[in-house]
C-alpha cells in the first residue's frame, strides 16, 4: 500500500511514473578449606600384684600420636564432568502478542505501544522445545500513519492487526539470497488495487493490460528504493483465503525511508535483508503484528 491518500479506486492520487509519489510525509506501501583431623592419644596400663599393702598402681606416660595431615577438598569440577550450563537447553519464552501462529516455526512480531503508534518493534523468533527464542536485534520498525487496525480498509493508512503468512518476495534488486518465493521487478510488474477480479494481486502486463496502469495500482519496479526488496504479508489476499473488496490492499514488509507509510511495515534494508536470508518457507512463517 504506497501512496498515504489512494485507496484503490475509492481515492485518487496521481502517479509519476519512474518515482514514488508520497504526500504528507508518508513512506511507501500500504505499505557467575580443607578439613583436619583431629589428635588421637592411646594410653597402656601395667598392674603389679599387690603386697601387703597395695601401693597405688601408676600409669606410664602417654605418647601423642602425630595428627594427619590435612586434605584439602578439591574446589574445582573434573574435567571429565560437564559444566552445569551444558546439562540444560537454553529456555524459550512466550511470544510478546497473543495472536496465533498457527504451524509457524518462524515467526516474526511487530509490537507497537498502542493503536495510533506509528512505530513499533520488530523482532524475529524461531519455535524450540522450551518456547520461543529471539533471533538477532530488535529492530524498530515504521507502520501506518493511522496506527494499526482490525479493519483496514482502501480509505486509511493503517496497518492491519492479527496473524498472517508469508509466502511472497519480491524486489527491484536481484534476489539477495531467500528461499522464499521470489521475483525481480521489471517495468511490467504491479500490484493492483482497483475493484474487480484482480484486486489485490500480483499482475505481469505491458501493452494492453485488463487493469489501469496507473492510480490506484501500483507500479513496483518504480517504488524505490522502498520495494528494492519487500515481502507481501499475506492479509487480504487469495493465500489469506479469499479477498474482500475494499477491505484494503498491497501490504508489504519493505525497506523504509524513516517515515510512517499507508499501512505497511517498513525496515532498515539491511534488516528486511537479514530477515528474507533467514526465513524458510519449511517453517510455514509468519507475521504477527498487535498491541502489547
Amino acid at each position: 500500500m504506497l501512496h498515504p491518500l489512494r485507496r484503490s479506486g475509492w481515492a485518487a492520487l496521481a502517479v509519476t511514473v519512474g518515482a514514488s509519489v508520497l504526500g504528507v510525509g508518508l513512506t511507501a506501501c500500504g505499505g557467575s578449606a580443607h578439613v583436619s583431623a583431629p589428635s588421637r592419644s592411646a594410653a597402656a596400663s601395667s598392674p603389679s600384684r599387690p603386697s601387703s599393702p597395695p601401693p597405688t598402681p601408676s600409669l606410664p606416660a602417654t605418647t601423642p600420636v602425630a595428627a594427619l595431615p590435612a586434605t584439602p577438598v578439591p574446589n574445582t569440577v573434573p574435567a571429565t564432568q560437564p559444566a552445569p550450563s551444558s546439562l540444560t537447553a537454553a529456555p524459550g519464552q512466550a511470544l510478546p502478542l497473543s495472536a496465533d501462529p498457527a504451524s509457524a516455526t518462524q515467526v516474526i512480531t511487530v509490537v507497537a505501544s498502542g493503536t495510533s503508534s506509528t512505530t513499533a518493534v520488530l523482532r524475529r523468533w524461531t519455535k524450540s522445545a522450551g518456547g520461543w527464542l529471539p533471533v538477532g536485534p530488535a529492530v524498530t520498525a515504521h507502520v501506518g500513519a493511522d496506527g494499526l487496525s482490525t479493519q483496514p480498509s482502501e480509505t486509511r493508512s493503517a496497518t492491519p492487526i492479527g496473524s498472517f503468512t508469508l509466502t511472497q518476495a519480491f524486489g527491484h534488486d536481484a534476489n539477495p539470497g531467500t528461499a522464499l518465493p521470489y521475483f525481480q521487478t521489471t517495468p511490467a510488474d504491479w500490484w493492483i488495487s482497483q475493484p474487480g477480479s484482480l484486486y489485490n494481486t500480483h499482475q505481469n502486463c505491458s501493452g494492453s493490460c485488463p487493469f489501469t496502469q496507473g492510480d490506484p495500482n501500483e507500479h513496483l519496479y518504480y517504488e524505490t528504493p522502498f520495494y528494492n526488496y519487500a515481502m507481501v504479508i499475506d492479509y487480504n489476499t487469495p493465500n489469506a483465503g479469499g479477498v474482500r473488496q475494499g477491505a484494503g490492499s498491497a501490504f508489504f514488509l519493505p525497506v523504509t525511508d524513516g517515515n510512517p507509510t499507508a499501512g505497511c511495515v517498513s525496515i532498515p534494508a539491511s534488516d528486511l535483508v537479514a530477515t528474507l536470508q533467514w526465513l524458510q518457507p519449511a517453517d510455514h512463517p509468519r507475521i504477527l503484528i498487535g498491541i502489547g
